[in-house]
């Protein structure tokens, strides 16, 4: 069932019993006033004949003069008919006051009967008829009144749907013709500030964020096709040349040497790519712990001391005593990629610096961590796609695959964190990320 259809549905309902209520409302206040209206007469119609058989010498009331279904009838003190108007019906002296008189469980006359000073009763009555014939007759008006308004209500209720979702149909005419070709259009904004409008503009930030998508797995597979290609080309013509059989042994053994390069290069390749697929919010399942971090960092700090030590950097750290809850491969993949991206960056004899803090406060905890150096820091035509996989400058001096940033940031993304570069004061790279601890 469309959501037309069902507007239109649920507007003939709301209607409908609207319109049952009301009209039961209606009912009731109108009997209500038929037999309040009914009383007043039978009250005033049975004061003027008390007042005539009180009277000295005693009158009797004409019951010529009475109007259409009225009635009257006299008892003595000892319940007796001493006087009937003609038409009257026959009953026993009824109790003093306002009662009824039933055929079955129908109510057929209402009565309302005084007591003289001498104990005649006067009772003056009235046939209901009438009153059940208006309440018939407003029953029947209310009837068709309602169903004539069921039916437009149904009708405004499909025309009203069609009006208020026309705009929505025109949002899903324009986004089922945005093809993987043409990410970048977007849908026409309302300029009213109302569900659609709201929807028009989410509906464009996921399409923003779909485009980023693809064009950033189109970079990626285009910067591993671009590293893949090389070492499996010289790969591929090493092999080719061994096997001609025509090399002499110190030819071969550098074709040899030259494979197993190539080889070194694509499985740390596939090792990156298999880590950075991990560390990615939606790759390894998250298994956060208490961690002790000045531990943690020691290790991380253990894992590059060998490059340092090659490049002659020092380290230095400033960490405090603290436990913090975070997925330690992660974390320590994200604190192992800077510091060994800081290394190949800063000169001879100098320092790399790590720092980290906590952040505490009543609601949450946050660990932030800075890794410094004297290098030359990060050229601006990089610093837009620093963080994306394959992503490095194409100096002399640059080596590795170009995930380890990928890596670490996607570490700290998974962990809801984030992570950025800025230029540290008096030259070098700072590199940051914070987490909740």
């Amino acid at each position: 069932m469309t959501i037309r259809v069902r507007l239109a549905t649920w507007y003939a309902l709301v209607g409908a019993v609207t319109l049952i209520v009301l009209g039961g409302v209606i009912w009731v206040q109108y009997a209500g006033a038929l037999r309040q209206s009914l009383d007043e007469v039978l009250k005033a119609q049975a004061s003027a004949a008390l007042e005539l058989v009180e009277a000295v010498p005693p009158g009797t009331p004409d019951m010529g003069s009475l109007e259409r279904g009225l009635f009257l009838v006299v008892f003595d003190a000892k319940g007796a008919v001493t006087t009937v108007s003609p038409g009257a019906p026959t009953f026993e002296r009824p109790a003093v006051g306002y009662s009824t008189l039933r055929v079955g469980s129908v109510v057929r006359d209402a009565l309302y009967a005084v007591v003289a000073g001498n104990g005649q009763m006067v009772v003056a009555g009235s046939s209901v008829a009438d009153i059940d014939r208006n309440l018939a007759s407003l029953v029947r008006t209310m009837v068709l009144v309602g169903i004539a308004g069921v039916i437009v209500l149904i009708l405004g209720g499909w025309w009203l749907a069609a009006r208020a979702l026309s705009p929505v149909a025109e949002l899903t005419r324009e986004a089922d013709a945005i093809g993987s070709s043409d990410l970048d259009r977007r849908l026409a904004e309302p300029a009213r500030q109302d569900e659609l409008g709201a929807l028009a503009r989410t509906l464009n930030r996921m399409l923003t964020r779909v485009e980023e998508a693809v064009r950033r797995q189109r970079a990626f597979v285009i910067g591993a096709s671009h590293d893949l290609r090389t070492p499996l080309a010289s790969l591929r013509t090493e092999l080719e040349l061994a096997m001609t059989g025509s090399m002499d042994r110190d030819a071969l053994l550098a074709a040899v040497e030259g494979a197993h390069t190539d080889a070194v290069r694509l499985s740390e390749l596939a090792n990156g790519l298999l880590r950075l697929a991990a560390a990615e919010p939606d790759g390894r399942p998250m298994d956060t712990q208490a961690i002790p971090l000045r531990s943690l960092i020691a290790d991380c700090v253990g894992l590059v001391e060998k490059s340092a030590s090659v490049r002659d950097v020092e380290i230095q750290t400033q960490v405090p005593d603290i436990e913090v809850r975070a997925d330690r491969t992660r974390l320590e993949q994200a604190i192992v990629n800077l510091l060994s991206n800081a290394l190949r960056h800063a000169p001879p004899h100098t320092s790399v610096e790590i720092q980290a803090i906590m952040e505490a406060d009543p609601d949450s905890s946050i660990l932030r961590v800075e890794i410094l150096d004297r290098g030359s820091g990060v050229a601006a035509d990089l610093r837009s796609t620093l963080f994306q996989p394959f992503s490095r400058s194409r100096t002399a001096r640059s080596s590795g695959s170009g995930l380890g940033l990928a890596t670490a940031a996607a570490a700290v993304h998974a962990h809801g964190g984030a992570i950025g570069y800025e230029d540290r004061p008096g030259g070098g790279a700072r590199f940051w990320f914070w987490l909740p601890a």
